[in-house]
């Protein structure tokens, strides 16, 4: 038998409802099974979440993780020679006073394909930061001895001050290359 002199284990309303003489019970808080689970889950995620941004800070998993910049490096085919991998052959701009087209074209110099290649320009003008820009080069993958090119055209804010240029590769890689724009005047006519 249930006395009335007996306390509630769980915080009860016993207000009247306005409708009418019915007794009400909300319980403010849920049960303690379901309250230990979720303090459970949110405990374990937030140990999970301090221990997986401490060992990705700190750098312990840079030799068996696949996004170094090492890693990155070492996906670069080399040219026979040893030289840059790849040879810029074309590299000029149109300015008018609104807008700088540039257009670009390269050749890979090694023995295995070359794929993701992008080309980084940098525009400094006389009003503006600089303008730094990613352009991706066509075809898609270089074959062996094969050319590509891009172009890329920019609102000009000022004066085209310098224009500098690097490629790298989707996975960060930066390639080094061979400046052969000039060789061809370089050669005589007799020759």
């Amino acid at each position: 038998m249930k006395s009335d002199n007996q306390e509630p284990t769980q915080p009860m309303d016993t207000r009247t409802a306005p409708g009418g003489g019915h007794s009400f019970r909300a319980e403010l808080v849920g049960s303690s099974r379901k309250r230990n689970w979720i303090l459970a889950v949110i405990v374990i995620a937030a140990i999970l979440f301090f221990f997986g941004s401490v060992i990705s800070s700190s750098g312990v998993l840079d030799a068996w993780l696949p996004w170094t910049q090492e890693y990155a490096q070492r996906s670069i085919p080399q040219a026979p020679d040893g030289d840059a991998p790849i040879e810029l052959l074309e590299f000029t701009q149109n300015q008018t006073d609104e807008t700088i087209t540039v257009i670009g074209r390269v050749r890979n110099r090694t023995e295995e394909p070359i794929e993701d290649l992008i080309a980084t320009l940098t525009l400094i003008t006389s009003l503006a930061i600089p303008a730094v820009e990613d352009v991706p080069l066509t075809p898609q993958r270089l074959e062996a001895g094969a050319e590509g090119s891009f172009e890329w055209i920019k609102p000009l804010t000022g004066q085209a001050g310098a224009l500098k240029i690097k490629f790298k590769l989707v996975n960060g890689a930066v390639l080094q290359h061979k400046d052969s724009r000039y060789e061809e005047m370089e050669k005589s006519p007799a020759e």
